[in-house]
C-alpha cells in the first residue's frame, strides 16, 4: 500500500512537465557561472520579467548577488540557456 502511494505522488509531481510535453528543468547550477548551488549560501531565485510569453512565470537561480546584476541585464539570454528559445 505505501509503494502504491509513493508511486502516486511521484506521478503527480511528474506529470504536469510530461502533460505539456516538456521535460522538467533542473536548476541545481548557477546560469551564470555554472557552479553548483549553495557552495557559495542559499541559491537566488530570480524571477523572469521580459517581454517573451515563452518564460513567463519561470525562474532560474544564481549562486549569489553578484550574478542576480547579470542576469537582470540579460534575461532572455539566461533564460533561454535554461529554457530553450
Amino acid at each position: 500500500m505505501n509503494r502504491f502511494l509513493i508511486v502516486c505522488m511521484a506521478a503527480l509531481l511528474v506529470a504536469p512537465a510530461f502533460a505539456q510535453g516538456k521535460k522538467a528543468v533542473k536548476l541545481d547550477k548557477c546560469v551564470v557561472t555554472g557552479e553548483a548551488l549553495g557552495e557559495m549560501g542559499k541559491p537566488i531565485d530570480i524571477a523572469y520579467k521580459g517581454k517573451n510569453a515563452k518564460y513567463k512565470g519561470k525562474i532560474v537561480k544564481v549562486c549569489c548577488g553578484g550574478c542576480v546584476g547579470k542576469v537582470n541585464k540579460a534575461q532572455d539570454k539566461f533564460f533561454a540557456q535554461v529554457y530553450g528559445k
